[in-house]
Parts: structure tokens; C-alpha cells; sequence
């Protein structure tokens, strides 16, 4: 199985089409990404459950925070470990997904957090068997596959 996780990153008019459009499952962290409509959000920090709530139709998967509502899927398996994209991707793996792309770029915090970011993610990757790729070179250490090769559309 597929899944995209989507960020603030910038894409392009034809990324935007190809990712609004495709029937792979799409999750969106935090409130990010509405105009390419994600299928679900993800959340693992605290005080923002109510904000998505309230702005954003999807489903959202929350790590640590519950309220009582139907669109939340609780997924307290999930230790946090500061970051909600390790949160994310951790996420899709106990579900089954085996190919993930990040339409992410890690540029948003300082140096060490995104080498935190990177060994968490690097750890997932060589603890199980997926495949995870970075839509642009954008500071993982992923390999790289544009959106249009994952969504195998050339």
C-alpha cells in the first residue's frame, strides 16, 4: 500500500493536480496541505486537536491527545518522539503501508532538530520493510522520487 504525507512544502501546478487527484491515501500533518486534499491529518502535539477540529473536515489520527469525537482515530501506540512527521510515518508502518512519499522538505526548524527528524526516520526505515522517498532532495536522507513517479504518472 501507498500513502503521501503531505507538509507545508511547495509544489508545482502539476504536483498540486497530480496529488488533489490521486486515489493514493493522503495525510496531512497538523493543518497543513487543504488545497491537496488529504485524506486524513496527523496530529501528536498537544493543544491543537480542538483547532483541527474545528477548521478541518478530514479524519485525524492523534498520538498523545483525545477528545471525545467520531473523526478522531486514536493511535496511542505511538511513543512521540518530538516530531510529528516521525509520528506520521511511524503511523502509516502499523498500518501496513509499505510505500510512503514525504512532499516535505525539513527546512521549517533549526539544524538539530532535523537531524533529529533524520535519525528517527532513518531508524524506521532500517527496522522495517518500507520504502520511504522525499518528493525533492529536501534534507532527509531518503532517496528521491518526484511525485509523478510515485504516483507512477510520467
Amino acid at each position: 500500500m501507498k500513502a503521501i504525507v503531505l507538509t507545508n512544502a511547495p509544489v508545482n501546478d502539476t504536483q498540486a493536480e497530480l496529488l488533489k487527484n490521486t486515489n493514493i491515501k493522503k495525510f496531512a500533518i497538523n493543518g497543513h496541505a487543504q488545497v491537496l486534499n488529504p485524506d486524513y491529518r496527523v496530529c501528536s502535539d498537544y493543544g491543537i486537536i480542538e483547532y483541527l477540529l474545528r477548521f478541518f473536515p478530514q479524519k485525524i489520527v492523534t498520538t498523545r491527545e483525545w477528545v471525545p469525537d467520531d473523526r478522531l482515530i486514536y493511535a496511542g501506540h505511538i511513543s512521540f518522539k518530538g516530531s510529528t512527521m516521525v509520528a506520521c510515518i511511524e503511523y502509516l508502518i502499523s498500518e501496513k503501508y509499505k510505500d510512503i512519499l514525504i512532499v516535505g522538505d525539513n527546512t521549517i526548524h533549526d539544524e538539530n532538530f532535523k537531524q533529529r527528524i533524520n535519525k528517527e526516520i532513518d531508524l524506521l526505515v532500517a527496522n522495517n520493510e518500507v520504502n520511504i522517498f522525499q518528493y525533492t532532495n529536501g534534507n532527509y536522507n531518503l532517496p528521491v522520487k518526484t511525485v509523478e513517479q510515485f504516483i507512477e504518472r510520467k
